[in-house]
């Protein structure tokens, strides 16, 4: 699946997010949701990174590793 960022009018926001859900997509998360833009670019980034850990690109972290940083 591939994941899309994009930025839309607000008054189409709806509309556009009915059309994903009925084509079979997800929407992960939205300004409207509170999200800051770095909060936004942290999503994106840790997306990307667990997509590269699922292709085995990427060596995944285990949860002592994550609570030490």
């Amino acid at each position: 699946m591939t994941t899309l960022t994009f930025q839309i009018p607000d008054t189409e926001a709806d509309k556009v997010a009915e059309l994903i859900r009925k084509r079979g997509g997800t929407i992960i998360a939205n300004s409207k949701a509170g999200l800051s833009k770095s909060e936004q670019i942290s999503l994106t980034q840790s997306l990307k990174e667990a997509d590269l850990i699922q292709q085995g690109k990427l060596k995944g972290f285990t949860f002592d590793e994550l609570w030490d940083e």
